[in-house]
């Protein structure tokens, strides 16, 4: 029998007595520590030139690609961003300012000499469009590094070639947006990485050299911090410059220097990898530098694994059946839906795969869920991601293989009702299914999706479980800090429904479908809004090879108020049941410390939430 703890026994002043020994990252913070700004409450979605032309862009193919968006029913399905990639700059004048390339764009030349995209972002917005730029964290671009051929590079004085906004901040992001302009941002981060000393870029180019502070997957040399910190900064001003609130910042330093754990805190959406290329192997590695990150997206914060490359190489018109799965996949995480092609060039096949109104629905919905693995087993992959109504499911059935093979997927693990019908529509065909108690079973062929929408009774009745409801979470420290750097990226952050390892949850002997595991040392924000009334949980040490004199202490604040503490407890130890009274809480926090004596790193105890639900 496990023991119960009553809200009753939670008053005791004794609980806060030693809040004070925990390290800063657990303390509450008493509100959703999220960026918090901006227009990016469901992903964005357009159009970005660079996957198509490289800095070959220009006004005259960016007008034509708009033209087909508005008259293919594009526009009205979703792809309102129109974004400017690397290659418009000309240069940086005497004044600071930048002038822009007005061969490229000449709408940009005014009659004064000087340059300006307010006519350009003018024309998209009264077509109905937003309009977004690019730009670099550091001094320079990454063409400057990659595309050192191109005839569109900034020109001048080493100083004039010096584009990115480094040192320019403040002004810089003023004109983008308040004189532009602009509602969009992309913010790179070459010039962070690839202009050291004795690179190519500085031998070749005599670019300034700057020590690098993303050291590209060396984790142990790039300068976290540092970076953090520079778009840190970049988040806040663009804050203050847009009162209006219509802005998205789009961070890419490619999944470095942890963006995937701080990302959400400054910006709209991170880049969760390196660039896509049209490739099967890419996409899937693309797709998997997010697959396992579903505590971190939600309304407003978006995991990036980078642009669509539906149209190009393997996802082209004579392949379909990836392209669909590439669509899918995106679609199930809650990415960014960017178009990456000449769709001047595109076949109307193409066409109705990117307009598909459900598929984009399950992107765009409003509760911003990433969908979770329920199998991981590759090549066969299922995902889950509950939906805003209560009870709607999409589920994704996935073969990432080369040989067919069959799928199934039950009740449970679409947290629904086992033994009770649900309904199931085919996204593709766009057909239902009749209703029935599942399971689901399909062939899968290679490379083949099956999207389907589930609607049916929730497992958690009228109350909600807090895995079903990932957008609301926020992870605000992972419990990972205190390991070795280059180790910290493999130790497996907080997950939904298993361990950061991908394991079953288990406390003891017993399993748990639900719940949250996580590192000791970790705190978790969820997003109440005072809509709920009580939150319950089992919570213990995750069972396993683990030190058995490991130990944690729970502790659950709401609004800075400190709701629970638990005594220390190890591993092996039989679940306490928490059930909480959080009426009117708007903040509700779930932290795990780290109560082993000893504090090597990588010893980090395991803690499980079992079945953590709202009611």
């Amino acid at each position: 029998m496990k023991p119960l703890l009553l809200a009753a026994l939670l008053a005791i002043p004794a609980l806060n007595a030693n809040a004070g020994d925990y390290p800063q990252a657990l303390q509450p913070s008493g509100r959703f520590s999220v960026y918090g700004h901006g227009a990016a409450a469901t992903p964005p979605m357009g159009w970005n030139p660079w996957n198509a032309f490289r800095t070959e862009v220009s006004q005259a193919r960016m007008l034509e690609v708009v033209d087909v968006i508005q008259r293919s029913g594009l526009q009205q399905a979703g792809y309102r961003y129109i974004n400017i990639d690397d290659g418009w700059w000309l240069k940086r004048a005497a004044s600071g300012d930048i002038e822009i390339r007005t061969s490229m764009f000449p709408i940009a030349g005014r009659a004064d000499g000087s340059t300006s995209f307010r006519a350009w972002t003018d024309q998209l917005h009264a077509r109905g469009f937003k309009a977004g730029l690019y730009t670099e964290a550091g001094r320079n671009a990454c063409s400057q590094a990659f595309d050192r051929h191109s005839p569109n590079l900034p020109i001048g004085r080493v100083a004039e070639r010096e584009i990115g906004l480094q040192g320019f901040e403040a002004s810089d992001l003023k004109i983008m947006f308040q004189d532009w302009g602009f509602d969009y941002l992309k913010v790179d981060a070459c010039g962070l990485a690839d202009f050291g000393e004795g690179s190519e870029p500085v031998l070749e180019s005599g670019h300034r050299a700057l020590r690098p502070l993303i050291v590209r997957d060396d984790a142990q040399r790039t300068d976290r911090d540092a970076v953090e910190t520079r778009y840190a900064r970049i988040g806040r001003l663009l804050a203050d410059l847009n009162p209006d609130n219509d802005y998205v910042l789009s961070i890419c330093p490619w999944g470095q220097a942890g963006v995937r754990d701080w990302g959400g805190q400054y910006g709209h959406t991170w880049r969760t990898s390196p660039d896509i290329e049209p490739s099967w192997e890419s996409m899937l590695h693309n797709f998997d530098s997010a697959s396992q990150r579903e505590l971190y997206a939600g309304p407003g914060r978006w995991n990036d694994p980078d642009m669509l490359a539906i149209g190009l190489g393997d996802f082209d018109a004579d392949h379909l059946v990836e392209a669909r799965s590439h669509f899918s996949l995106w679609a199930m995480l809650s990415a960014p839906l960017l178009m990456g092609f000449d769709l001047t060039q595109a076949p109307d096949a193409l066409l109705e795969l990117l307009r598909n109104p459900e598929v984009i629905a399950i992107d765009q919905d409003a509760a911003g869920n990433q969908a979770t693995l329920v199998i991981d087993q590759p090549p066969l992959q299922v995902l889950v991601k509950p939906l805003s109504v209560p009870g709607e499911r999409a589920v994704l059935l996935f073969n990432r293989g080369d040989a067919t093979l069959q799928a199934q997927v039950n009740a449970t693990q679409m947290k629904l009702a086992a033994g009770q019908p649900f309904s199931t529509r085919d996204l593709w065909q766009q057909r239902d299914f009749g209703s029935g108690p599942g399971p689901l079973d399909f062939t899968l062929g290679p490379h083949q999706t099956i999207m389907l929408k589930v609607s049916g009774t929730p497992v958690a009745g009228r109350g909600r479980l807090l895995s079903e409801m990932t957008g609301r979470i926020h992870v605000a420290a992972d419990g990972l800090r205190s390991y070795s750097t280059n180790l910290a990226a493999a130790a497996g952050t907080p997950r939904a429904d298993v361990t950061p390892y991908g394991e079953p949850l288990r406390i003891a002997g017993t399993d748990y479908h639900y719940g949250i595991g996580a590192h000791a040392d970790s705190r978790l924000e969820v997003r109440t809004d005072g809509e709920f009334s009580r939150f319950s949980s089992d919570i213990g040490l995750q069972d396993g090879p683990m030190d058995q004199h490991d130990q944690a202490i729970f502790r659950i604040y709401g609004d800075q108020r400190l709701l629970f503490e638990s005594p220390p407890m190890t591993v092996g130890q039989h679940a306490v049941s928490v059930d909480l009274d959080i009426s009117g809480v708007q903040v509700l926090e779930l932290v795990a410390a780290d109560a082993t004596a000893r504090k090597e790193a990588l010893k980090t105890p395991l803690v499980t939430w079992a079945d953590p639900r709202l009611q």
